[in-house]
């Protein structure tokens, strides 16, 4: 065989193995891309990544592995913003399909298929159907999209996630259940406004399926009755009663403890503590609890250090901040009555001291020796109580108590200062209701607006790149193969 031939055979021979390769590569590619399915978001601060509190809630809807069903409806034609918006709600859909098994959805033409619009009883655009056994939940037009903005400015924001989100704590807790505030000594007003209210958490807890409304145990309607705490209650809240509560009070708070209930006590350095505290072995300091870490700009503000404890675990995890305010310190003794177990939640770091006033500096406390009491000191304490006890009755729920020395951290002024208030919050609430599976990050989504920078394809465009990769891109290397043989074989 002559060496011109034998050289022609090597090069082609060589083209032939390279372009095989570079197609069995490309089919391995996408066989595995087609079968282990990657997202990557490249909008602006990740604004089509679904947020924590929607991935929390399907992944425990997948846990409970009950199929959810979301019929989508289409938008009205011939309106300006009806494409963006059946593009949003598709999106969303897409990529809440995408991270569950339990959901599935679908589009539906409003125009075109009346009969499903009137099997669900569908009589308007826009809207989302979410069923789930015999629960139904039903999101309308107003509640996916906002208009924002004035004039040639004004637009319309997709805040339909947020509103998804809330559908599915309806799903997973069907019924409301409440969250009774002690009023009547001074305490935090749930239903009022301003920096002192509770406005922020109650709109927090009502994504949550909790309705928050004060109790009155002092009043009565009928003579001779006794105050009790309501059999609907989830959770008692005694946010830092100004007066000391009346006996009365005292033996209806005691006595829902005894039933197994829950409640959340608040405090702050020189206000009373119900007698419950004293029973349970925790009181709080007669001084401010300071330490050198604190929010900037104020002195009183320390940023605590979370407990190891199911209430904390996620803000520990995602490095969520809490501030308190102006905080008194919780003391345990070395030994707890019989049956209850106290664990601290939030504690000063190492440097914390206990102030009991003393000299300024530079304007701000520093620890004195002499008056003040080193730390590291604890903040806040989850007490459980077990049942058959001098507290609990045989047979009740084990009870669940919060003993916390700041009632400030829930406040509007404070629990938007900081991103673990509101977090903190409403965990407390789901661990003393027992709902302990959604402890997680379940806020800060209200009403938070989508600004993707799509890179919109349509199937089309995805056949067209399908072949391209698959098709196009080898018969190329297979091209450039037999002109770099046929360039070789003219030498």
């Amino acid at each position: 065989m002559k060496q011109n031939t034998r050289r022609v055979l090597a090069y082609g021979s060589n083209a032939t193995l390279v372009t095989i390769m570079v197609l069995g590569v490309l089919v391995a590619l996408y066989a595995l891309a087609d079968s282990y399915r990657a997202r990557v978001d490249f909008s602006e601060g990740a604004q089509n990544t679904l947020q924590a509190d929607t991935l929390q809630k399907l992944s425990l809807l997948d846990q409970d592995a009950e199929e959810v069903t979301l019929t989508a409806f289409s938008h009205q034609r011939g309106k300006d913003d009806s494409p963006f918006k059946d593009q949003a709600v598709k999106d969303l859909l897409k990529e809440v399909g995408a991270h569950s098994t339990a959901v599935k959805w679908k589009l539906v033409d409003f125009d075109k298929e009346r009969l499903t619009a009137e099997k669900l009883g569908v009589t308007d655009y826009g809207r989302i159907v979410i069923q789930r056994g015999k629960d139904r939940v039903d999101l309308k037009d107003r509640e996916l999209f906002r208009r924002v903005g004035k004039g040639k400015d004004r637009r319309v924001e997709f805040v339909g996630e947020s509103a998804l989100s809330r559908a599915f704590s309806q799903l997973m807790t069907p019924s409301r259940r409440a969250v009774y505030v002690l009023s009547g000594h001074g305490e935090l007003d749930p239903t009022g406004s301003g920096p002192n209210s509770l406005s922020e958490l109650v709109s927090e807890l009502d994504r949550e399926r909790y309705d928050v409304e004060p109790l009155d145990l002092i009043a009565t309607t009928r003579e001779g009755e006794l105050p009790s705490i309501p059999d609907d209650a989830a959770v008692v809240f005694v946010a830092r009663p100004l007066r000391a509560l009346t006996p009365q009070e005292e033996d209806a708070l005691l006595g829902w403890v005894g039933r197994g209930g829950a409640v959340l006590v608040a405090g702050d350095v020189g206000t009373p503590a119900p007698e419950l505290l004293k029973r349970i072995g925790l009181s709080f300091s007669d001084g401010v609890a300071l330490q050198p870490e604190m929010q900037v700009p104020y002195r009183d503000r320390p940023i605590p250090v979370y407990g190891r404890h199911a209430i904390t675990t996620d803000l520990r995890e995602d490095k969520l901040v809490t501030v308190l305010s102006h905080p008194a310190a919780v003391r345990r003794p070395d030994t707890l009555p019989e049956g209850v177990r106290a664990e601290a939640i939030l504690k000063t770091t190492r440097g914390g001291w206990i102030d009991r006033g003393g000299e300024l500096v530079g304007g701000g406390a520093v620890y004195e020796p002499d008056i003040d009491v080193q730390g590291p000191h604890d903040l806040a304490y989850a007490v459980t109580i077990r049942p058959g006890t001098n507290l609990v009755r045989p047979g009740k729920p084990q009870a669940r108590i919060v003993v916390i020395g700041d009632a400030d951290v829930f406040t509007d002024a404070i629990v938007g200062e900081a991103p673990g208030n509101a977090v903190f919050g409403v965990n407390l609430v789901h661990w003393l209701a027992g709902d302990d599976r959604r402890l997680g990050v379940t806020v800060g989504t209200v009403g938070k607006a989508t600004r993707a920078r799509r890179l919109a394809l349509t199937e089309e465009d995805l056949a067209t790149l399908r072949w391209v990769s698959i098709g196009l891109m080898p018969i190329m290397v297979l091209a450039l193969g037999i002109a770099t043989w046929l360039s070789r074989r003219g030498r």
